[in-house]
């Protein structure tokens, strides 16, 4: 039944929002949308949208849940979060190499915990 469906949002809980807004809209440079009934919403591709909202159901985040993002330039893009504040895990990781380059994975908190992720296959060089 979902499977010819396309994924359309995304949510995440915050205790600050203004907070999150700064971070999601001028750290990760996503466009924001909209601010509504405690409720930040953000422009992901394709279509996809992010909403960042109060956390009035007390939810925590944990690391059984993770927003990954595309990122075949992941070494580049993690130069310049660095830049701008994100501290990261730990250094990016090798899941697979091939000829055409490296599966990577490096993983970063939101000022909530939740768990983010830059993944991209990233040409060997």
């Amino acid at each position: 039944m979902l499977k010819d469906r396309d994924l359309v949002q995304i949510a995440l809980p915050t205790s600050d929002l203004p907070r999150a807004i700064v971070f999601y809209r001028d750290t990760l440079g996503l466009p924001f949308l909209f601010e509504v009934s405690g409720m930040a919403f953000f422009q992901v591709k394709n279509g996809v949208r992010l909403m960042v909202g109060s956390n009035a159901a007390n939810l925590t985040p944990t690391d059984s849940t993770a927003i990954y993002f595309d990122a075949p330039d992941l070494p580049v893009l993690a130069a310049e979060l660095a830049k701008r504040g994100v501290e990261f895990r730990g250094p990016a990781l090798t899941l697979q190499k091939t000829a055409k380059g490296n599966l990577m994975l490096q993983f970063f908190r939101d000022p909530d915990g939740n768990l983010i992720g830059l993944m991209g296959d990233v040409a060997a060089g």
